[in-house]
Order: structure tokens, then C-alpha cells, then sequence
């Protein structure tokens, strides 16, 4: 049996309404509440919250979650700043000379940083150390020789007063086919050196010709020796090569006269004496850029010396 809506409807109405009275028929919605009411409410509600200096409840709580443990990263200590020394104070062929004990490495850090600090003049005596002063591997002398070729042609030469150049003798020694060629190539291999040692030495090339005979079809033979200014002074060895034509006495003369610088620097000097030159280098290329101003200055010098006599048996 079906219940008319409009019955429902009014059925719906009159619970809602016994409810609805039923439950508020003692209550006053006009009158408003007392301030004693409004304290006491007030008061519940404040004992309701939290405390200001109290944790937050359980629920509330952050959980704390475990971080992994961190990588210490290593930290670089920063590289000590280089003494470029005092910049008021004139340089010399020697300057760094002290420096010599702490090592090639130490002497390529000062020379960088000198050129950075745009001062080329002290980068090259700081170079220059590197090769005279100690014994660099094969890797510190190509970044030395190679600053050295960089550096030394933007500069003047060390001496500019051909006055107080040092006088040495450069002596050749040949037979009669050579009388002619020999003259000239010595002349301008003379000149070779001046330029090389930056101005530090005056060069007097001298010629003597022997009585070998000018047919013969073998090599000329050609001795060689450098020496001070007069015989009373120093001289190295001598050194002879053979030459089989003119075309070769220049290279020659030059790779022998290296040779002959070489061995006096390392037999007579407590500097580091230049590597012995490659089959194929270029022994002005050497003289210029492998023998070092200081180096120039001292085998000069003790050319200069009186020649030692001999001891008495």
C-alpha cells in the first residue's frame, strides 16, 4: 500500500519539529549570557589549548628522520703567495742566485709570476737560474729554454757599453786550402757570440795558417780554442774537426765553440753546464738561448784570469 506523498511530507514535518522542540523548549535564545557565563566559557576553551612553552601533543609531533651521513669534502689550502722580492732593488746577472736551494720548481713559480706582475727583466734572470743554478728534468728545461727564447729577444741587450764588454780570444788553427774561407767565417762567428752573450763579451777572432798542402783531396782538419785577451791569460782546449767543404765551417765552428763553452762550464764552475746539443739543433739557436747571460759572464771572466802554471814535479 502506498503512502500519498502529501501525508509524508507532513509526517517528515511533524518529526522534525517534536525533535526540534522537544530539545529546546527550555532554552532562552533572546536573553544574552551573563559575564560570568562568558567567563566560565572562556576559560574552558584556554584550559582546551596547548601552552605556549609545551611541546605540541604525539599526533602533532615532527617524526625525525635519520639524514645519511656526509661526504666530508676536502678543502684545498690556498697556494702561499711567492715574494717577488723587493722591486726598488737593481737587478744583476746573479739576482735569484739565492733562490737556487729551493729547487727548479720554485724558480719557474717565481719566473711566472714575475711575468704576470709584468716584470720580463727579473722573469728572465729567474729563467735563467733555472738552467745555471739547478738541475731541472727534462720538462722544467723545455718550459725554461722556451721562456728564455719568448723572453730574451723583447729586451735590450744586458751590456750596452762595448767598453766594458770581456775580451776573449776565439783562435783557429787550419791549413792553407782554408786560408781564404776561414777569415771571414770566423769574423762573423765572432760577432755570433757577441750577440749571444747579450753584449757581455768583445770576441777577437784569430787565424793561423799552417803549411798543410791546399791539393790534397781529403778533409781540411780545424782547430779550435778560446782564450783571455793575451797568452798570458786562461784558455780551454782545443778542439779539432775536419771539413770537407767551406759551405760547413760556419755550423761547424759554431757547434764546436758550444763545445768548447760546455765542457769549461762544467769542469772549471759550480754552475749546471748546458745539455750537449741533438744531431739536428741549431748551435747558434744554443749559444743564444741554452748558455745563459750569468754564464756567459763568468766563462769570460775566467778566460780573463791569469793561466795557471803548471805544478812542479
Amino acid at each position: 500500500m502506498r503512502v500519498p506523498i502529501p501525508v509524508v511530507i507532513l509526517l517528515v514535518l511533524a518529526v522534525v519539529g517534536g525533535v526540534w522542540l522537544a530539545n529546546t523548549r527550555h532554552m532562552d535564545f533572546l536573553t544574552p549570557p551573563s559575564q560570568a557565563k562568558l567567563d566560565e566559557i572562556r576559560i574552558k576553551v584556554e584550559s582546551s589549548l596547548p601552552r605556549a612553552d609545551q611541546a605540541d601533543d604525539v599526533i602533532s609531533e615532527p617524526v625525525a628522520v635519520e639524514q645519511p651521513e656526509a661526504v666530508p669534502v676536502p678543502v684545498e689550502k690556498p697556494k702561499p703567495v711567492i715574494d717577488l722580492g723587493d722591486p726598488s732593488v737593481p737587478v744583476t746577472l746573479q739576482s735569484y742566485g739565492d733562490r737556487s736551494p729551493k729547487g727548479p720548481a720554485h724558480l719557474i713559480e717565481l719566473a711566472n709570476a714575475l711575468e704576470e706582475a709584468s716584470e720580463p727583466r727579473r722573469a728572465l734572470l729567474a729563467w735563467e737560474r733555472v738552467m745555471d743554478l739547478t738541475k731541472p728534468d727534462e720538462s722544467q728545461a723545455i718550459n725554461a729554454i722556451s721562456s728564455i727564447k719568448r723572453l730574451r729577444p723583447t729586451l735590450p741587450d744586458w751590456n750596452l757599453n762595448p767598453e766594458a764588454a770581456l775580451t776573449i780570444t776565439l783562435h783557429a788553427s787550419t791549413g792553407k786550402k782554408l786560408a781564404k774561407a776561414l777569415p771571414p767565417v770566423l769574423e762573423a762567428v765572432a760577432r755570433d757570440l757577441e750577440k749571444a752573450s747579450s753584449g757581455i763579451v768583445k770576441v777577437k777572432p784569430v787565424v793561423i795558417v799552417g803549411k798543410t798542402n791546399s791539393s790534397s783531396k781529403k778533409p781540411t782538419p780545424v782547430a779550435l780554442w778560446l782564450a783571455g785577451p793575451d797568452k798570458k791569460t786562461s784558455s780551454t782546449e782545443v778542439v779539432s774537426f775536419t771539413i770537407d767543404s767551406p759551405d760547413k765551417l760556419r755550423h761547424e765552428a759554431l757547434r764546436t765553440v758550444f763545445s768548447l763553452i760546455q765542457s769549461q762550464i762544467g769542469r772549471s764552475s759550480t754552475y749546471t753546464p748546458p745539455a750537449s746539443l741533438a744531431e739536428a739543433e741549431d748551435p747558434l739557436e744554443a749559444l743564444n738561448f741554452r748558455v745563459t747571460r750569468l754564464c756567459w759572464s763568468e766563462f769570460a771572466a775566467a778566460m780573463n784570469q791569469p793561466q795557471k802554471k803548471p805544478a812542479k814535479p
